[in-house]
């Protein structure tokens, strides 16, 4: 196999590309800032979303020089793509949406999280626990003590 077409190059590759686009949207993200205050700020979220898509892309180049993959002969694990499972996901996220309102950010978000985990075969209840119960948590104190931005 040419190096250029191995999938260890192709991880270079899509790195380098989705750092060069981190650096320019949080460049242009932290252009839009006005000056005051950055938990109001539209430019925070840009600045954020483009932080960690270039932690990510470090993280893919830095895959393809270790060559970390799947051995060429090894099929990987996992759940094959199946139309019902993407309607299922979609269908989990609209009852979310839906019910966001009525029920509250921490609670509702909770539930979703563990039906959620559930969904994609996570069967440890201390796993499922954790994830479902500080994630919306960790985002609440977020926004509210960090941001000052109130969830529903």
């Amino acid at each position: 196999m040419n190096v250029f077409f191995s999938p260890r190059a192709g991880s270079i590759r899509e790195g380098g590309f989705f750092l060069v686009l981190a650096l320019f949207l949080g460049y242009f993200g932290y252009c839009l800032h006005d000056g005051g205050q950055w938990s109001l700020s539209p430019a925070l979220f840009p600045v954020m979303l483009s932080s960690g898509l270039g932690v990510l892309s470090l993280a893919l180049i830095g895959q393809g020089f270790l060559h970390v993959r799947a051995e060429e002969g090894k099929k990987e694990a996992g759940y094959p793509v199946s139309p019902l499972r993407t309607a299922g996901a979609f269908i989990l996220c609209l009852l979310y949406a839906a019910a966001l309102p009525m029920g509250g950010f921490i609670p509702v978000t909770a539930v979703f999280l563990a039906l959620f985990t559930l969904f994609t075969g996570e069967r440890r209840p201390r796993v499922i626990a954790a994830v479902s119960v500080a994630s919306p948590l960790a985002v609440w104190l977020i926004f509210r003590m960090g941001l000052s931005v109130l969830l529903p």
